[in-house]
């Protein structure tokens, strides 16, 4: 028996009558990000004593154990839940926020551990929270709902990013015996790509766009996470010099977990990259999305470059001698020179069950010349979209590009820490939230 993608309220799209656009429309309507608590109120005398004593307005509570190796140090008003996952940057956690008992929310909690101490994930943090902070609102992106660092003198010291509880990951949801038909296939395909508009539109690459960093909601809205990898790129902001404040290639060639996704320019060459590398993974995902594994699962660097040439043929000697470097020359005239070279696959072949649309945007996405791929404005006004797509909700970012230039001044461990209170400081700030505890 079939399993069909649940959503709200027990309902499936295969239950709904009528234009299917409108079954979204109707069930699609999440907040942005719950509401801010009520202020505290000004009866209270032990918050007076607070204040005037210069104590800060959230107090650490207690530290609670939520693994073995791992504490937080949060307010009182939330209760974990349970741990979501575990890594070498910390820890994460989904919590419910008690505060007002009936409109009580659920949260995500990510602790980054040791953060003081590493400029790498001094650096990642920072470049993190300054996108999400550009980028807040849009429906296809995941919002940041409060910010908190425990003091570097505690035991429990951290980063503290407070989110909103997604329920599943966009891998969760393709690798699981879910049902998935073309709409849901193009309905997904859009929302990816609107948020995609979104953040091109400020001249910054994502550089690590996977289904495991889309998250999914029980209803089916998606929303693009993990910006530690993301990149601005507009030449204005370039220094002195004319180089780019962002580091250049090499320090994501060897992000071995992203390597079924990555653009064969990434592997191949060490000339400045564009936001095509994006596009060849909205490609890998669409692809995905039909054989319900990845479509390129190399074991290792010549090994995933050999799976894109079983599927897409060799690429041409022109663009070989553009990427113009040693690794390109030795991976095609050394260690695959002995190897029979396959014609382009018919990706009909490939996937049967796809429509002629769909294998058309497929093919324009999935090109070793980066230059031939499409554009996010190419993919998303593409027929097979057409269904789903709602032209008039498809901002681009009011600010314009976005300005990396300040990664020029974080040249010591004691700016980095600084800059980064800094900016929790000043998005907090912004929210204005009061919480009583």
């Amino acid at each position: 028996m079939n399993n069909h993608l649940a959503l709200n309220n027990n309902d499936s799209l295969q239950n709904w009558q009528g234009d299917p656009t409108q079954f979204y429309k109707q069930k699609f309507n999440p907040p942005i990000y719950p509401p801010p608590p009520p202020s505290r109120s000004s009866s209270s005398s032990i918050s007076r004593k607070r204040a005037k004593l210069g104590f800060h307005k959230q107090p650490v509570v207690p530290q609670r154990t939520v693994c073995s190796s791992t504490k937080f140090s949060i307010r009182g008003r939330y209760k974990i839940i349970k741990v979501l996952g575990k890594g070498s940057y910390g820890v994460v956690c989904s919590a419910m926020d008690n505060k007002n008992p009936a409109n009580a929310y659920p949260v995500a909690i990510k602790k980054v551990t040791n953060i003081f101490q590493k400029e790498i994930l001094l650096k990642r943090a920072i470049r993190e929270l300054k996108f999400m902070n550009f980028f807040q609102g849009h429906k296809n992106i995941v919002n940041l709902i409060d910010l908190e660092i425990i003091n570097e003198n505690s035991p429990y010291d951290g980063l503290y990013c407070y989110q909103e509880l997604i329920d599943y990951d966009l891998a969760k949801v393709i690798h699981s015996s879910i049902k998935l038909t073309e709409f849901h296939i193009q309905y997904f395909m859009y929302q990816i790509l609107s948020g995609l508009k979104y953040i091109h539109s400020a001249d910054v690459i994502h550089r690590d766009l996977k289904p495991g960093n889309i998250l999914c909601t029980l209803n089916g809205n998606l929303k693009i996470c993990d910006f530690g990898l993301a990149r601005g790129i507009n030449p204005k902001f370039y220094n002195d010099n004319g180089n780019l404040a962002s580091p250049k290639l090499h320090d994501i060639t060897n992000y071995v977990a992203t390597r079924w996704y990555r653009a064969p320019e990434l592997i191949l060459s060490h000339k400045m990259y564009t936001k095509a590398i994006d596009l060849w993974s909205v490609g890998c995902i669409l692809a995905e999305f039909y054989g319900r594994r990845p479509i390129f699962m190399g074991h290792d660097t010549l090994h995933q470059v050999y799976e894109i040439v079983k599927i897409l043929g060799p690429p041409s000697q022109r663009l070989l001698s553009q990427f113009a470097s040693v690794k390109a020359y030795n991976i095609f005239n050394n260690n695959l020179a002995k190897l029979h070279w396959n014609s382009p696959i018919d990706w009909k072949t490939l996937y049967p069950e796809a429509s002629n649309s769909s294998i058309h945007l497929l093919q324009n996405l999935l090109k070793w010349n980066p230059r031939e791929r499409f554009d996010v404005e190419q993919a998303i006004t593409h027929p097979f979209l057409n269904e789903v797509r709602t032209p008039m909700d498809e901002p681009v970012h009011m600010l314009g590009p976005f300005d990396f230039s300040y990664e020029f001044k974080l040249n010591s461990m004691e700016i980095l820490r600084s800059y980064l209170k800094e900016e929790v400081k000043k998005f907090r700030q912004n929210r204005n939230y009061i919480y009583n505890d």
